[in-house]
């Protein structure tokens, strides 16, 4: 059983593309800090500021209020070997509140079980791991929204199991200044039940970023700038730095780059807007093969 635990963590740090020479991954639940919407991927997860619809149950549970309808995002990774992950949420917006719920699943399939290297394992097994919840946000100020999220935790490595909650508090505020926001949040304050009698320490993230509109007056074009600073609990701190090109409101390029990771470093993606409908691909490379991100997002 060690052994297939060992395993199992070891694609997983190195598949999220976490774990460095000066990062070996000290928390558990790495899946958590996996960023999810492909736009946000795009962009090089530099999100902190920018999330204004359904996708802020993850990274900003004030920019729930940034949506001017509420909203329903389905997200799909595609990772490497067997690796998959899922997100659903649901956004609904008032005047000056909003309510969101999510659920986040991440597996890993087939998992070979060997005791000495061989040709044919012993057996095979799995790893399951679930987020889910509910968010909450209000407008204080017409400049200051704030955010709170409350989450259940769970996780299954072979035949053992372990549950637990979570947490994230967010704001976003917006100086008087056009076009341009700030943000921040933190996440996963919480605790863990012991998984085959070891403590699993959760990957506390603090977020601040900032995103702004360029005045443009070129018609048809918008871009958007964004830049995060991102710490996560025994790790190294880490920039994240995006861009999205809009054209006509419709089609959209994006380019991110990510500092302070050894597994990775840029991004790219597209988008399409149709109406209520919105698509969106993230793409991010890594040294053990590239992930893709496949998101839908329409308004109710």
């Amino acid at each position: 059983m060690k052994k297939t635990v060992i395993t199992l963590l070891l694609i997983l740090f190195y598949g999220t593309g976490f774990s460095s020479d000066g990062n070996q991954a000290k928390t558990g639940l790495s899946f958590l800090k996996s960023g999810i919407d492909a736009r946000a991927v795009g962009m090089g997860e530099a999100y902190v500021a920018m999330t204004a619809d359904a996708s802020a149950v993850y990274w900003n549970p004030a920019g729930l209020l940034g949506a001017k309808r509420s909203n329903v995002l389905f997200n799909h990774n595609e990772w490497i070997l067997d690796i998959r992950g899922e997100f659903a949420a649901l956004s609904i917006v008032r005047s000056r509140s909003a309510w969101g719920v999510h659920v986040n699943s991440f597996n890993i399939g087939e998992i070979a079980v060997r005791e000495i290297p061989s040709t044919e394992p012993l057996a095979f097994t799995s790893a399951h791991y679930l987020s889910s919840g509910l968010s909450y946000a209000r407008r204080l100020h017409e400049r200051l929204d704030l955010g709170l999220s409350l989450k259940y935790l769970f996780e299954k490595i072979d035949v053992n199991t372990a549950s637990g909650y979570a947490f994230d508090a967010g704001l976003i505020y917006r100086p008087p200044v056009n076009g341009f926001k700030l943000g921040a949040t933190i996440q996963n304050l919480g605790s863990m039940g012991n998984l085959h009698n070891d403590d699993t320490a959760l990957p506390v993230l603090l977020r601040l970023g900032a995103a702004y509109q360029l005045p443009l007056k070129v018609t048809g074009v918008n871009v958007n700038l964004a830049s995060d600073l991102v710490k996560v609990s025994a790790e190294n701190t880490r920039w994240h730095l995006g861009s999205e090109f809009l054209l006509w409101k419709q089609i959209a390029l994006r380019a991110g780059w990510m500092l302070g990771y050894e597994a990775r470093d840029f991004t790219l993606g597209v988008g399409f807007n149709r109406s209520a409908l919105r698509f969106d691909y993230g793409y991010l490379p890594s040294d053990l093969g590239s992930t893709h991100r496949f998101t839908i997002n329409f308004n109710l």
